[in-house]
């Protein structure tokens, strides 16, 4: 059934308030022109579709996914149009003209097969996606009908509507808290129930019935709190239908019979506060509209750099509870971000002429409501009273009006009892006393005769109000209504050779005054403090503080709490704890390796937070967090003014900040700070590593040993003033310092084989911490020639190597054994059967009465023959190759030579190790050289007594052959050749001999 219900039509006003925008570009990485549809998933990201392929942004970085005709896991084409998120990870979109699935855990893309079971002439165009939560449902609004998938399952079916022509093209659709589709075409709104396939059209009012596609429904959103259907139509605006008593209402930008009032997008912000605010993308760029009063707010820009509009006709918008309301339009990406909207305006006309200069010495009137009635100054001109309420100047008293006007104003100070205080160029000092609207002059008592020029004013815990001027430092004594010098002040500063100019100072919780002062002959500050109770000062000069050196030029000074100051210089700030007497500075000329730049004015708030005024703004510093805040024209609704003026309202709990006409303000009470973000590893880059998903947390990561080049890119989820969010890192040892990272990424390369954790924290630009840190552990495998298995394998090769040459030498070994004991064997058995016969038949021949004189000779010799030859066999026998059978051969040698000759043998002979086994040859020298001595002491000594040692001392064998005799000749020895053996049988052996022989007899020792 169709109905057409007809309502007034209502054309809203243009208004506007002032909102900053963020803008990303192609400065900020942004690969395209167009921001067509947007989604944020669960997991932190923002997913962007655009005519150049499909974004994700992680706060700091663009990742592109383009199509790639030679793999099917990529987009079917780069034009993504249409975009929703169901549970399961999933981005569906359109990737004209196909349906394309994207698993964003992996990245990977699919494309779905679209039914052709209807009008198998048209080419199907996708023009929505709704994705029903409670069923798993995705309905998918298309030029021939609706689609849908369920579950896991991302095969597409038609959806049969009875009583409708399944074929219309559906351009938007909704699902109310009923579960009752509303479907918005060309030919009007739908109301589908799935569950009873009944179906109900609505048309917009003032239908031409005439003209096909007359309603022109293009986009729609759903109130749920309201029940409401908003729709975008294609020429006549904002419609809307209201679902409780069916009736609709449109509402239109501009005349229609002269403008195209196209709405292309509808949504909400979800800030506290808009709950009556819609926020649409229209062909006339992006405008708001308030659904109470039903007026426009247009928010165009033409300008992409102007952060307080929206350039290009509005497509799309996807609401965030975490970083506010993203927008898409046709020039690219856009943020309305709720935590830069912190700074409000106020503007204040003044006389004109007074444009040029901003307004400072921001005081409060006690007796007014949240300090409606304000003080300030406007330097080289006047003072002034305004009524923040009224937004207007108030009247200052007649008799205090000559004080203010044209006066040059130097300062202006309301203290504890209420009196207004003004210094000027002209009139000097004068009070007035608010509450009893008498004026104050008060009295000079001072030696010179001109008129101090007072320049600050701050009261003490007393009530005294300490007044720094160009000419010294001057109190003003309330009871007596006098003001006097401070003489000790005046001599202190004579005697260092400071300039008298003490303007810049201030009197802490203890009524100490601290005082910035320059000496006058050199450029340099020096800080000292005078306590008014015992008189005593104490300087500290530059070059004892090297802080105070990197500072340099000191502008301001104040006390932020009992035991600390806070000093600004144009090359940071300083917080100096003044407990104990020994002053410490901590010094914040960059923060987080960022520079800080230069600070003005200080102003303290009870919360122990410290605002200071900077050449882009103000500046938030947390002295218990030692977190920095910037707040600037480009991240805030800050004015431009440089270093301004910093005031702060206790009644209200905010921040007053002058500006050129106007006032910013700060409402502490009300201050929205971005929440901390958990920190993500947002992409890995691994040489020679297919990376299917990015790692999570306390994911372990196994490596080849040739995959050690890695490049991590984090993120903690914290869009605003990204660039300002900081991480630090720890590599290897947990227990080691957290190191600054330069940015959010961070990259090792050819590391070493071995097992690696990295840690990492991140801060937002508000200085709130991530809730966790990202842990990730590194495991890089060694080479396979520095693997355990392999340095086995290779032990064991040279094991078996070491192990054959061994095996080769001992079998051959015993081969040579075996042979020599053969070889003795038959030198043994043949030769000497053979040459004790010849001796036997000699020595036979030899006894004969006329024997022939050569058998004795004969038999003579074969003797010495057989003797060598049984030497030889025994040298020959494996069996005597111990030491302790050479040293038993060469006692039975000595006996058998020696004992004949009458000589008494003694022996000296250790235990012989039996593990000592001499080569033939080495046994071979070594028994010759003792046979040669104990020859040599038979044939030449005459000796009676012998003795012969064997020690072992260190692993060292010492033997001793000596006797008691009448020594030889050595030249005779060597004659015989028979020392050179000797000699260089030891050498053989790699022994030390010593020979020494007198007539007291011989001794020879062997070192071995």
């Amino acid at each position: 059934m169709a109905t057409t219900l007809f309502c007034q039509k209502n054309t809203g006003k243009n208004l506007r308030r002032t909102i900053i925008f963020d803008h990303y570009g192609v400065p900020q990485g942004f690969a395209g022109s167009q921001a067509i549809c947007i989604k944020k998933a669960k997991d932190g990201f923002l997913w962007i579709g655009t005519e150049q392929g499909l974004l994700r942004y992680d706060g700091h970085r663009f990742k592109t996914f383009r199509a790639n005709p030679s793999d099917s896991t990529t987009l079917s084409s780069n034009y993504i149009s249409k975009m929703e998120l169901d549970r399961h990870g999933r981005l569906w979109f359109s990737a004209f003209p196909d349906i394309n699935v994207f698993d964003t855990g992996i990245g990977k893309c699919k494309k779905v097969s679209i039914p052709t079971e209807s009008d198998k002439e048209k080419t199907p165009k996708i023009y929505s996606f709704k994705y029903d939560e409670r069923n798993d449902v995705m309905w998918i609004g298309t030029n021939k009908g609706l689609l849908y998938s369920q579950g896991k399952d991302i095969r597409i079916h038609n959806e049969f509507i009875e009583g409708g022509n399944n074929t219309d093209a559906i351009l938007s659709i909704e699902i109310d808290k009923n579960g009752i589709m509303w479907l918005a075409g060309s030919k009007g709104l739908r109301r589908y129930d799935p569950n009873t396939c009944s179906t109900l059209t609505f048309h917009r009012p003032g239908r031409n019935n005439g003209k096909l596609n007359e309603d022109g429904f293009f986009s729609s959103y759903y109130d749920q709190k309201n029940d409401i259907i908003w729709i975008g139509g294609w020429v006549h605006g904002l419609m809307k239908f209201d679902i409780k008593t069916q009736k609709m209402s449109d509402y239109t930008f501009a005349d229609v019979n002269k403008i195209q009032n196209t709405v292309l997008n509808i949504n909400q912000s979800g800030f506290a506060g808009e709950e009556n605010i819609l926020w649409l993308g229209t062909n006339y760029g992006v405008k708001t509209f308030d659904i109470l009063t039903n007026t426009f707010t247009d928010y165009k820009s033409d300008e992409h750099n102007d952060i307080k509009g929206v350039p290009g006709l509005g497509f799309c918008f996807e609401p965030t509870r975490t970083e506010g309301m993203w927008i898409g339009t046709y020039k690219g990406l856009h943020r309305y971000d709720p935590f830069k909207q912190n700074v409000k305006v106020i503007n204040t006309s003044l006389p004109g002429g007074q444009s040029d200069w901003a307004l400072g010495d921001v005081c409060f009137e006690q007796g007014s409501q949240r300090d409606s009635i304000i003080w300030f100054s406007i330097d080289y001109i006047s003072f002034f009273r305004y009524d923040l309420v009224q937004k207007k100047l108030a009247p200052i008293p007649a008799v205090l009006k000559k004080y203010c006007d044209n006066v040059a104003p130097n300062t202006l100070y309301i203290d504890s009892k209420n009196i207004l205080w003004l210094s000027s160029y002209h009139k000097g000092l004068v009070g007035y006393d608010l509450d009893e609207k008498k004026l104050i002059l008060p009295e000079l008592k001072i030696r010179q005769k001109e008129i101090p020029l007072v320049l600050k004013i701050t009261e003490d815990s007393e009530g005294n109000l300490w007044l720094g001027s160009t000419s010294g430092m001057y109190i003003y004594h309330r009871g007596r209504n006098e003001i006097s010098e401070q003489a000790d002040i005046r001599q202190f500063l004579d005697q260092n050779k400071l300039v008298a100019h003490v303007f810049n100072f201030t009197v802490d919780y203890n009524g100490k005054v601290w005082i910035i002062a320059t000496y006058k002959r050199k450029e340099e500050d020096v800080l000292f403090n005078f306590d008014p109770g015992n008189k005593i000062f104490n300087i500290h000069m530059q070059k004892n503080h090297p802080e105070l050196r990197i500072l340099k030029n000191l502008e301001s000074i104040e006390s932020i709490s009992e035991e600390k100051l806070v000093l600004t210089s144009f090359n940071g700030f300083c917080v100096v704890n003044t407990f104990p007497d020994t002053l410490t500075f901590r010094l914040f000329e960059s923060y987080n390796d960022k520079p800080l730049g230069g600070f003005k004015n200080i102003c303290s708030e009870p919360s122990g937070n410290v605002w200071m005024s900077t050449d882009y703004g103000v500046t938030r510093f947390n002295p218990a967090t030692s977190t920095v805040t910037n707040f600037t024209y480009y991240n805030s609704n800050i004015g431009l003014t440089p270093n301004p003026d910093i005031s702060y309202s206790k009644k209200t709990n905010t921040i007053f900040i002058g500006q050129a006409q106007a006032l910013n303000t700060i409402a502490l009470d009300s201050l929205n700070i971005a929440p901390a973000g958990k920190i993500l590893l947002s992409d890995l880059h691994i040489d020679q590593y297919n990376l299917n998903k990015i790692p999570e947390s306390g994911h372990v990561l196994d490596l080849n040993y040739d995959q050690n080049s890695l490049y991590f890119e984090f993120t903690n989820l914290n869009f605003t003033n990204a660039q300002n969010n900081s991480y630090q890192y720890k590599f290897g040892d947990k227990k080691g310092e957290w190191k600054v990272m330069s940015d959010n990424t961070l990259q090792f390369n050819n590391l070493g084989y071995g097992n690696y954790k990295l840690l990492v924290k991140a801060e937002n630009s508000f200085g709130l911490k991530s809730p966790n840190e990202f842990l990730l552990y590194i495991n890089i495998a060694p080479p396979f020639w520095r693997t355990w298995w392999f340095n086995g394998l290779i032990i064991g090769i040279i094991s078996l190597f070491i192990y054959s040459i061994f095996k080769y030498r001992d079998v051959q070994r015993q081969k040579l054994d075996k042979l020599r004991h053969t070889l003795a064997r038959d030198l043994h058995d043949d030769m000497g059967s053979t040459l004790s016969h010849i001796r036997m038949m000699s020595e036979r021949e030899s006894m004969r009465k006329e024997a022939n004189q050569s058998f004795k000779t004969i038999a003579d010799k074969t003797a010495e023959v057989m003797n060598n030859m049984t030497e030889i066999i025994w040298s020959i026998n494996p069996k005597n190759d111990s030491l302790k059978n050479i040293i038993e051969r060469i006692q039975e040698f000595a006996i058998d030579n020696l004992e004949p000759m009458g000589m008494e043998i003694y022996f000296d002979i250790d235990e012989v190790p039996g593990n000592i086994k001499l080569n033939p040859e080495h046994r071979r020298h070594f028994y010759l050289i003792f046979k040669e001595a104990i020859n040599n002491t038979a044939k030449y000594s005459r000796a009676t007594r012998v003795n012969f040692s064997f020690k072992m001392e260190n692993k060292k064998m010492i033997l001793k052959f000596n006797d008691n005799g009448l020594g030889f000749d050595p030249m005779m020895i060597k004659r015989g050749n028979g020392l050179k053996n000797m000699e260089s049988r030891a050498l053989a052996l790699n022994a030390k001999i010593n020979i020494n022989t007198d007539e007291n007899g011989t001794q020879i020792s062997l070192l071995f």
